[in-house]
Order: C-alpha cells, then sequence, then structure tokens
C-alpha cells in the first residue's frame, strides 16, 4: 500500500485540519472509499451497513461472482450493494439473519464484529468499557479492537457501542487495521531520565560540537536537564508533558530568552502536523509525521519503532518512543547534523 505523509485536501469539507484527514485521504488512494460528485466527503455523516459491507469487499479484494444467495428479506438481487453483501455474509464477516438493514446507519459495535471477523484479529483487552456488559454479544469483539489499538473509546471510559459511526470515524478504524501507523500514539517521545545522552551536532559553518544530556531532578510533571556542550558550558532545560503536548526547552535563564528545542502534540499518529518556531526570532515551521514505524542506525546504537517528523524547512527528525529525540537530517545539505552518539544507563 501506498502510505503518503498528509496531502492538500481531496474535499472540500475535510481540511487539512481535520483530525482524519489523513486516513481518508489514504483510503481513497487506496480506492476502499470514495465520496460525492460535489467534491465532499460528508465526514459526518452515519456509514451504512451497504456501505461498509462494500468497502470491507474491495478492501479485501474479495471474489463477487456466484455467491450463495444470503436470502435478506430486506436485500434483493437488485440492489446496489447485494454483491458485496453477499461476499461479506459467506466469509462469515457479516452475520446471517433475516434482515441485513442495508440502509441503515452500523453502529460501534457492529463495525467492532465486522473488523475483528474481516482482518482475523485476536486478543483480549484488560481496557473495561463502562457501557459495555460482558454479557453482550459483541462484547469480545469490543475486547479485541481495544487489545489491538484500534480503540481507545472516550475519555469518559465509554465506548457507547449503539451509537451509529460516522464515515470519518470509520476511516480511522479502517486505516488503524490497515496501517498501524495510524494509530494515535500518547506519552511517548521524552528524553528517559535514567539515561544520560551525548550528542554530535554540526553547525552550518562546519564546526562540530558535542552536547550532554544529564537528568537532574523532577518537579510535578516536569523533569529538569542540563546540557552542557563540549567548552563546558551548561544550560538548564525542562522536560515537560501534558494530556496534549510534550515539550522540551530552556526557560528564560539570565539575558537569555526562552529556547525551544521541540514541541510534540499529544497523541501523534501517521499524517500528524502542527507547527511552532525555535523561538520568537524565527518564523513559524510545519511539522508533519511521515512514519511511525521507523529503523534509525546512530552511533549509539539501532532503534526500532522510531518516529519520523518532516518540516518544511527541509529537516527530517527521528524520536524514538522510549529515548525520546535521537537524530536531525539536512535535507537541502543531504547530511545528518545532530545524531545521538551515547547512551548510557546511569
Amino acid at each position: 500500500m501506498n502510505i503518503g505523509s498528509s496531502q492538500a485536501a481531496t474535499f472540500k469539507d475535510v481540511p487539512s485540519k481535520h483530525p482524519n484527514s489523513s486516513e481518508i485521504e489514504f483510503l481513497v488512494q487506496e480506492g476502499i472509499i470514495k465520496g460525492y460528485d460535489n467534491l465532499t466527503f460528508k465526514p459526518d455523516n452515519n456509514v451504512t451497513n451497504a456501505q461498509v459491507a462494500t468497502m470491507i469487499a474491495r478492501t479485501l479484494n474479495l471474489d463477487l461472482e456466484n455467491r450463495p444467495n444470503p436470502n435478506f428479506l430486506d436485500v434483493s438481487k437488485n440492489h446496489g450493494a447485494y454483491d458485496a453483501i453477499a461476499a461479506v455474509v459467506d466469509e462469515r464477516i457479516f452475520p446471517k439473519g433475516k434482515m441485513f438493514y442495508p440502509n441503515e446507519p452500523i453502529t460501534r459495535e457492529k463495525m467492532a464484529h465486522v473488523l475483528v471477523n474481516a482482518f482475523d484479529l485476536t486478543g483480549k483487552s484488560s481496557v473495561r468499557f463502562k457501557d459495555v456488559s460482558t454479557k453482550s454479544s459483541y462484547y469480545a469483539a469490543i475486547s479485541t479492537l481495544a487489545a489491538n489499538n484500534i480503540t481507545t473509546g472516550y475519555t469518559d471510559g465509554t465506548f457507547k457501542p449503539k451509537s451509529p459511526l460516522t464515515r470519518s470515524h470509520f476511516s480511522a478504524f479502517l486505516s488503524r487495521v490497515l496501517v498501524p501507523d495510524y494509530i494515535p500514539v500518547t506519552g511517548k517521545f521524552k528524553f528517559n531520565k535514567n539515561y544520560q545522552y551525548t550528542f554530535e551536532y554540526i553547525e552550518n559553518n562546519g564546526r562540530i560540537g558535542t552536547e550532554v544530556y544529564t537528568y537532574k531532578k523532577s518537579d510535578k510533571n516536569t523533569d529538569l536537564w542540563s546540557v552542557t556542550d563540549e567548552s563546558g558550558s551548561s544550560r538548564n532545560y525542562q522536560s515537560i508533558l501534558t494530556d496534549s503536548r510534550f515539550k522540551f526547552f530552556a526557560p528564560k535563564q539570565g539575558n537569555l530568552d526562552e529556547y525551544l528545542k521541540f514541541s510534540i502534540p499529544s497523541p501523534v499518529k501517521l499524517g500528524s502536523t502542527w507547527n511552532y518556531a525555535y523561538n520568537d526570532s524565527y518564523l513559524s515551521v510545519r511539522y508533519t509525521v511521515t512514519s511511525m514505524s521507523e529503523s534509525v542506525d546512530t552511533e549509539a546504537g539501532t532503534f526500532n519503532q522510531v518516529m519520523e517528523v518532516e518540516s518544511t524547512d527541509g529537516y527530517l527528525y527521528y524520536f524514538d518512543q522510549q529515548y525520546g529525540h535521537i537524530l536531525t537530517y539536512d535535507l537541502d545539505n543531504d547530511q545528518v547534523v545532530y545524531e545521538l552518539i551515547d547512551l548510557k544507563k546511569k
């Protein structure tokens, strides 16, 4: 599958800032989901049982020929989605029964059942949603979806199993199944205070230097670090992780202004974008997550499941989920300009 970064909006009603714009774009590129003739996607419209059957059949490239008639009372052979419905029922993705309700919205619980069956998902989550009874016929499927991080439910601890599923949310769920990079990651990518970091950097004038990051102490939700260069000069930095953002910055010290090394929203996933400036003297730069599963070699070792972030000023940044920032690559000059060269257990 062709997995690209977030592109210009394909649909008039799905701007690039839409939370699921990247997933919608991906599914459109794959020919799985389509918009409307007026160049809209209608992301907040409910998705129907027939539409889901059609998209699952497309995704799995199911053979639609000569499938047994599922004999639903509300699905004639003249129905536009008949072949797809017959195929997904024959594959035991959708259950048999008297009625299929093709034009009714699919519910979130039924969506869980369909995705688990379609993609042979397994696992059982320790997460318990307040509104999903263990006696529910959909309980196991919802638990499996949570175990695979396809869903986290709502912030109030509910899953809303009976709620209809929107086209936008279906795009998000299906994309996460197909490409795990679309699964949002929360609370990662910060420096590990159990280690001391040594970085090598190259400045524009070609000068090579080093920086050593040493954890000092913690204050509430803030980790305090000392960053020392090769001359012995040091500056204090703060590492702060909140529900919405991770920041690593040097606060104002004496005559020195606040200096922001990087800022990452939380959660992040493939296609996430944000803007920030290093400090007040810099123009704002656009950042886009182009991968969540890179393998990166540095002098300190090999790191897997690394997040790659591309900036509009010509850099690639790499962040490990356990250790934080590990490398920066200058695209314009085709060279590594900041690299972790030593990671020492304290």
